[in-house]
């Protein structure tokens, strides 16, 4: 039963941090006109579709050539959710990349307005 509460307390954990952590699209870029910046977010977004997506395909090829392993359901559950927030992750941080790599700046969010004394 502990085992289970703290993979079921993880699992809920990295959900929540996925879900309120929304990427940006406010990419800047001193020359750049709106029309060429979402065309280079979308060859951006392309590029990091494809990394992924290759990266995918070998993880399923190793796991293929693998001994079943005999991991509860919780367990299961809870590293697929650990894939999938990394690979999220991995997915944000290919296309910055790549936006920064054309000359593009993503403003720093600003931080909440502390009360004046």
């Amino acid at each position: 039963m502990t085992k289970f509460s703290i993979v079921l307390a993880l699992s809920i954990l990295l959900a929540g941090c996925s879900y309120f952590s929304k990427p940006s699209n406010n990419w800047t870029k001193a020359s750049g006109a709106p029309d060429q910046t979402a065309a280079d977010l979308s060859g951006c977004r392309q590029q990091a579709d494809a990394v992924i997506k290759r990266d995918a395909d070998i993880d399923r090829d190793i796991a293929s050539a693998r001994q079943p392993n005999q991991v509860d359901t919780d367990t299961n559950a809870f590293l697929s959710n650990v894939d999938n927030y990394d690979r999220e992750q991995r997915y944000r941080r290919i296309t910055s990349d790549c936006m920064r790599n054309r000359g593009y700046v993503l403003p720093e969010k600003s931080p909440i307005p502390l009360p004046s004394p």
